[in-house]
C-alpha cells in the first residue's frame, strides 16, 4: 500500500525549488535546490535559480518520400534540364508527393542563411556554403540539391579538421630528392615549423621587401589585416591555425626568393640557395599540415598560389602547370569562379576572392602559353568580375558597402592590366568556345584588320586606364608601363606572325616586314629596359623571357633582308646588350635555343660584314659577344685564331654589348624528356623560315630544349 507524505516532509518539501540552480547545471552535479544550495556554500559561489531553457525541438521527420513523388520530383529535374518527356498518369492520393513537396519546401526554408553554415541558392542548381572560413561550392544536380548538408557521403565537412586525420594525401608525395622536389617525401620532413619564424628584429626588414618586391606582382594579400595577423601569429606561434601557418611560410619564401645572395647573408645569415631551400620544404609541410590538396579555405589557398609563384624561377615551366591546375580545380571547388555579389558576401571578402581568382587565371594562363598548349577551360566559365583599382588602405573586413575606385596607378595595377589583356583575348575568341589563349591572335578566321581594330582599342584602354597617370619617378609606375606597352608590341607580332606567309609558301610584303620589324626592335628594346637598369633589379625575379627567343629570331631574319644602314648598326648593339643578361648563350655546351641563336647570330654578322664592304664601308669593329659566341662554337681541335678566349679578351661591363651575366632566364627553356638531340634541330639557312612551315613548328619545339 502505497505510503502518504507527512505534514514535516510536505513542509520541507515546500520550500525547495522546481529545478536546479546554474552552478551545479553547469557543472552537472546534484543539487539539494536549497536557496542556496549546499554545492553553492561550500564553494563560495552565488547561487542563482534561473529557468532552464528548453532544448530546441527537433524538427519531426515527415514521412518518407513515396515512390510517385520521385518519380514527379525526377521528371522535374529532367524538364530542366531541357529533356521533352510525357508527365507520368499515376492514379489514387498524392499524399506521397505532397509530402516531397514539403520536403522540399522545408528544406530550403531552414538552410537559407544559417550562420553555422550560410547557404546562398544562385540559381536552380547551384548552392554556396561557407563554415569556419571555408567555402564550398556546388553546380550540378544531385550534390547541389543537398540542403544543409554541404559535402559528398564519401568526404568530409568544408571546415578544417582539427586533429589532422584526414591529411592521408602526404601519402601521395613520393618527389624528387632535395633539394629540387616540390613534393614532401618521408626523409625531408622539418621537425619544428615554429623555429623556423624569424626573430621580430629581422620581420620589418622582410615586411618592408614583400611589399616593394613581391605583393604589386601578386596582390594576394590584403597588407593592413595580414599584419595584424603576421604580428599576432609571432607573438603566439601555439594558436596558429594550420592554413595561417601555410600562409605565413609561403610570405617568407617568396620574401627569400626576391633576395638578392647578400641580402640574404646579411638579414638571414646563410647563404640564398640554402636558405631557399630550407624554406621550401618548410612551406611545403605547412600545406600538407593544412590539407591544401582538399581544402575549403581560401587561404589555405592563397598560401599554395604564393608558394607556385615563389617556385618559379627555380622548377620546370610543366612542372608548375601541373600545379597550377591544382590551383583551378580548389578556386572552382570553392565557388571563386563566381562573383562574391552574386553569392551574398560582403565586399572585404568579395574583393579578396577576386584577386585570388584572377591570379589564378593569370598563373595558368601565362603557363599554358609557355607551354603552348591551352589553359584551363574551367577559368573562363565563371562570372567573378575584375578586382576594383583600389589600394589596400581604401577597404576592410568590416566594410559594408564596397569601396569607390581611383583613377591611375595604384598597387594592383599589373593584376589589372593581365585582367585587360585576358579579357581582350576573351573577346577574340569565338562565343562559348574554351580555346581562350594568346595564340588566337593568329587565327586566320579573324581578319588582320579586325585584330589592329581590337589590338588599338586594348592600348588605348591601357592608356586611358593608367599609362597617363604614369610617374617616372616611380619605379612602380615604369615597370607597369613597360609591361603594357611590351604587352602591345607581343599581340601585334602575333597578328603580324611571319609564320602565316609561311603557311602559304609566299614571302610577306614589305609593309608587314616593315612592321614586325618595327615592333620586334621596340620589344627588345623593352627587355634591355628592364634587365638593363637597376631599379626593376627588384622585379626580376618574376621575370620571364617567353616570346623573346621568337622575338630574336624575327629581328634575325630582317637584319639579313636589309644588310647593312643605320637601322641595322643600332640593331647589333641591341642584340648584344639583350644577349649579355644570359650567359648561356656564350657556353659550349648549352642548350638548343641559344645554340641556334648563337649560330644564327653568327651567319646576319657575317653576312652584314660582307654587304659593308661591298658597299665601300669601313668594317665595322667586331662586338665581344660576337667573339663570345665564336669562343664557345669554336672547333674542339682548339682555339680560334680569330678569337681570342673571353678569359683573355677581359671583364665586359654587364651594360656592354660584351657578354657580361645578370641572371639565366629561369625555365622557359626547360628539357622534355623524349625529344630528339639538337642534331635534329640544325636548321640549314635562316631564310628557309620564310617559304617552309615545317620550320617554324621545328623553332617551336627547339624552345622545349635546354
Amino acid at each position: 500500500m502505497p505510503q502518504t507524505p507527512t505534514v514535516e516532509q510536505l513542509g520541507s518539501d515546500a520550500g525547495l525549488r522546481p529545478h536546479s540552480c546554474l552552478s551545479c547545471r553547469q557543472r552537472k552535479v546534484k543539487c539539494d535546490r536549497h536557496t542556496p544550495c549546499s554545492n553553492c556554500v561550500k564553494a563560495g559561489k552565488q547561487c542563482s535559480f534561473i529557468l532552464p531553457v528548453r532544448g530546441k525541438r527537433k524538427r519531426t521527420k515527415v514521412p518518407k518520400e513515396g515512390l510517385h513523388a520521385k518519380l514527379r520530383r525526377y521528371e522535374e529535374l529532367l524538364r530542366s534540364y531541357g529533356v521533352n518527356i510525357e508527365p507520368a498518369e499515376i492514379e489514387g492520393d498524392h499524399s506521397d508527393l505532397e509530402a516531397g513537396s514539403q520536403v522540399d519546401m522545408e528544406t530550403a526554408e531552414d538552410t537559407g542563411y544559417e550562420r553555422r553554415g550560410e547557404i546562398a541558392s544562385i540559381g536552380p542548381e547551384e548552392r554556396f556554403f561557407i563554415e569556419g572560413g571555408s567555402s564550398r561550392y556546388f553546380d550540378s544536380a544531385p550534390w547541389s540539391n543537398l540542403g544543409d548538408e554541404s559535402h559528398h557521403p564519401e568526404e568530409g565537412g568544408i571546415a578544417e579538421s582539427a586533429d589532422g586525420s584526414n591529411f592521408s594525401e602526404s601519402d601521395l608525395f613520393v618527389g624528387t630528392p632535395e633539394p629540387t622536389g616540390l613534393v614532401l617525401n618521408a626523409h625531408s620532413q622539418v621537425e619544428d615549423l615554429a623555429s623556423l619564424h624569424p626573430s621580430f628584429q629581422i620581420l620589418p626588414k622582410l615586411w618592408e621587401i614583400y611589399v616593394d618586391r613581391a605583393d604589386p606582382l601578386m596582390k594576394l594579400l590584403h597588407l593592413p589585416t595580414f599584419r595584424t595577423s603576421l604580428t599576432n601569429a609571432l607573438h603566439h606561434p601555439q594558436h596558429i591555425s594550420k592554413s595561417l601557418q601555410a600562409l605565413l611560410f609561403a610570405f617568407y619564401l617568396a620574401t627569400i626568393s626576391s633576395l638578392e645572395e647578400d641580402e640574404c647573408q646579411s638579414l638571414l645569415g646563410g647563404p640564398k640557395s640554402i636558405t631557399v631551400t630550407r624554406y621550401k620544404r618548410a612551406a611545403r609541410q605547412a600545406l600538407i599540415i593544412a590539407g591544401f590538396l582538399q581544402t575549403s579555405s581560401p587561404i589555405t589557398l592563397r598560401a599554395y598560389a604564393i608558394f607556385i609563384m615563389a617556385m618559379r624561377s627555380s622548377h620546370r615551366n610543366d612542372t608548375l602547370f601541373v600545379l597550377s591546375g591544382v590551383a583551378v580545380r580548389l578556386a572552382r571547388k570553392m565557388g571563386l569562379h563566381r562573383d562574391g555579389v552574386s553569392l551574398g558576401l560582403s565586399p572585404f571578402e568579395t574583393e579578396m576572392r577576386r584577386r585570388l581568382w584572377w591570379h589564378i587565371v593569370h598563373m595558368d594562363f601565362r603557363l599554358s602559353d609557355v607551354l603552348g598548349t591551352k589553359p584551363s577551360s574551367d577559368l573562363f566559365s565563371g562570372d567573378t568580375q575584375r578586382p576594383l583599382n583600389i589600394a589596400d588602405e581604401d577597404f576592410s573586413p568590416d566594410m559594408v558597402d564596397p569601396p569607390p575606385e581611383r583613377n591611375g596607378i595604384t598597387p594592383i595595377v599589373f593584376c589589372l592590366i593581365r585582367c585587360d589583356i585576358i579579357e581582350f583575348i576573351r573577346k577574340l575568341s569565338p562565343p562559348f568556345a574554351d580555346d581562350v589563349r594568346l595564340e588566337i591572335i593568329t587565327s586566320s578566321d579573324i581578319t588582320l584588320a579586325k585584330k589592329d581594330t581590337m589590338i588599338s582599342q586594348l592600348e588605348d584602354l591601357l592608356e586611358k586606364k593608367y599609362l597617363r597617370y604614369c610617374d617616372p619617378t616611380n619605379s612602380l609606375h615604369q615597370f607597369a608601363s613597360i609591361i603594357a606597352r611590351s604587352s602591345i608590341c607581343k599581340m601585334k607580332l602575333f597578328a603580324h606572325n611571319p609564320r602565316r606567309f609561311a603557311k602559304h609558301g609566299i614571302k610577306a610584303p614589305q609593309s608587314e616586314r616593315d612592321l614586325i620589324f618595327a615592333n620586334a626592335t621596340k620589344l627588345l628594346e623593352y627587355v634591355n629596359l628592364v634587365r638593363g637598369n637597376p631599379i626593376f633589379d627588384k622585379y626580376k625575379w618574376q621575370i620571364g623571357t617567353s616570346h623573346l627567343w621568337n622575338t630574336i629570331l624575327y629581328v634575325l631574319i630582317e637584319a639579313r633582308h636589309r644588310k647593312s644602314g643605320p637601322e641595322i648598326d643600332r640593331v647589333w648593339h641591341l642584340i648584344g646588350v639583350v644577349l649579355s643578361k644570359y650567359p648561356q648563350m656564350f657556353e659550349e655546351e648549352t642548350g638548343a635555343v641559344y645554340t641556334t641563336l648563337g649560330k644564327w647570330t653568327l651567319e646576319v654578322w657575317d653576312d652584314y660584314l660582307a654587304a659593308t664592304q661591298a658597299e665601300g664601308l669601313p668594317e665595322p669593329q667586331t662586338p665581344e659577344y660576337i667573339n663570345a659566341i665564336r669562343w664557345s662554337r669554336r672547333p674542339s681541335g682548339g682555339p680560334s685564331s680569330e678569337s681570342k678566349a673571353p678569359a683573355e679578351s677581359g671583364h665586359v661591363p654587364a651594360n656592354s654589348t660584351g657578354y657580361g651575366s645578370l641572371q639565366s632566364p629561369g625555365q622557359d627553356g626547360d628539357r622534355l624528356p623524349g625529344f630528339d638531340p639538337i642534331a635534329s634541330y640544325d636548321f640549314a639557312d635562316l631564310l628557309s623560315f620564310e617559304v617552309d612551315p615545317n620550320q617554324w613548328a621545328r623553332w617551336d619545339a627547339a624552345q622545349l630544349l635546354p
